[in-house]
């Protein structure tokens, strides 16, 4: 039975590792100053609207929806089970987060891409 656990520690530590790897997250801080200042996705500000993001990006070329494995958790009562992505061609990307309660779009992440192809 003690067998067990020096290999329960390890699996431990692999997991708390591999979950704090970087990128595992949504981007902020000092990873959104790498966008340049010249760039219009510079003027996005995470927690803005959809309604927002569009009077200052004007409308995305492509849009992407999808669920998140939070939408498969049981009894998982979080807002957080579908995301929408913006894609823009020549600038990039601002991933948003759907409340599934209100159905309100919420920006989570910007990805600086000036090599977005916006999803073609």
């Amino acid at each position: 039975m003690t067998a067990g656990i020096p290999l329960l520690l390890l699996a431990a530590a692999f997991t708390a590792v591999v979950g704090c790897a970087p990128g595992s997250g949504p981007r902020s801080g000092d990873e959104a100053a790498a966008i340049p200042a010249s760039s219009p996705l510079s003027r996005v500000r995470l927690g803005m609207s959809d309604v927002r993001v569009r009077e200052v990006l004007g409308d995305p070329d492509h849009a992407v929806a999808y669920e998140t494995g939070k939408r498969w958790i049981p009894f998982y009562w979080g807002p957080d089970t579908r995301r929408t992505d913006w894609l823009y061609r020549g600038m990039g990307r601002v991933v948003f987060s759907r409340n599934q309660y209100s159905g309100a779009l919420k920006a989570i992440r910007v990805d600086y891409d000036p090599r977005e192809e916006a999803g073609l």
